[in-house]
């Protein structure tokens, strides 16, 4: 069990959350094996096999803690919110620019085009340590992409565009990885424990997004960028664009190349890969260490805030770029 700041992780099996005056004890088979104060605790992040007593969810509800489960992949299976209220001028300006396809096409290329330059800044910092000259090319190519989504007229051909750029960014990835498992970007289900990996990060990422979002009370599941899909959260995914490349793929790559992730906290086959318990751990510990070193989470506020700003007073949406 871990807790940082205004979020606790718990990563231990089959428990059972307690309420405790204004704390939770955490217990397996009867033991008590954290306490968990209660103090900022906006968020509780833990695996789907773990129970929470009636009296816990009470002070959870009291609280206003927002609690998601998730599988032992990382991907989120349900949430637990208190009722919340407010938020109707927040999201009824939020479908306003959805409604208008100018505005909308305004802040999908925004988002997209930091997505594709934030990869193009993540091969430029390792070039100077690559002879290899394809990744010269590569940039360049994306600068021409990202032309093209300048002056593309809808979502779809944004779409497009950037799926062809990503093409040429996960070849460079492929290139830069000193593990040689990583021959293509897959999701689900991951062939390879790198595909594993980003598929966890992406998970946490979603997370971090989907609380700031929350929180400034706009409707997750209406996207600028990514269609509707019932319970898809595509506004946190818009988000996500930004931050995947400088948040988690920088983070993986540093981590596989300095051997601080392995394949023996892995187990699966080219069907799957999941993290064994000693590694999900691990990666959790090495995540907080990567969140608290670079003050991530006030960059994700600060783009919910900007984004806010965007469809409450109509000015252009202020993508993030990494430095």
């Amino acid at each position: 069990m871990l807790q940082i700041m205004e979020t606790v992780y718990i990563s231990e099996n089959n428990c059972v959350l307690h309420r405790c005056e204004d704390h939770f004890i955490l217990k397996k088979q009867g033991h008590r094996i954290a306490t968990i104060p209660l103090i900022n605790v906006k968020t509780i992040i833990l695996l789907s096999n773990t129970q929470i007593t009636t009296p816990a969810i009470d002070k959870i509800f009291e609280k206003n803690i927002d609690v998601i489960y998730t599988s032992k992949t990382g991907k989120i299976k349900g949430r637990l919110q208190s009722q919340i209220s407010g938020g109707a001028i927040v999201r009824l300006a939020q479908y306003n620019t959805f409604v208008s396809a100018q505005d909308r096409l305004s802040i999908a290329k925004s988002m997209v085009l930091a997505k594709v330059s934030n990869q193009k800044k993540l091969i430029e910092k390792y070039r100077r340590h690559n002879s290899n000259g394809i990744l010269n090319l590569s940039i360049t190519k994306m600068d021409k992409y990202s032309q093209k989504i300048e002056f593309s007229s809808n979502i779809d051909e944004v779409m497009g565009i950037e799926g062809i750029s990503a093409r040429v960014y996960w070849e460079c990835y492929k290139k830069l990885l000193d593990v040689k498992v990583f021959t293509r970007r897959d999701y689900r289900p991951a062939p390879d424990y790198v595909n594993s990996s980003l598929n966890l990060g992406y998970a946490f990422l979603a997370n971090e997004i989907t609380i700031c979002l929350a929180a400034l009370k706009f409707d997750i599941e209406i996207g600028f960028l990514h269609s509707v899909h019932y319970g898809r959260s595509s506004l946190a995914l818009d988000i996500m664009e930004e931050f995947r490349s400088a948040f988690i793929d920088d983070w993986l790559l540093a981590l596989f190349n300095k051997k601080r992730l392995k394949e023996e906290y892995f187990y699966g086959n080219e069907k799957n890969f999941y993290l064994k318990e000693e590694g999900f751990k691990k990666f959790i510990d090495l995540y907080h260490e990567h969140v608290e070193s670079g003050d991530w989470k006030n960059k994700f506020k600060s783009q919910a805030y900007n984004l806010k700003k965007a469809v409450m007073e109509g000015v252009p949406y202020d993508p993030f770029y990494r430095e």
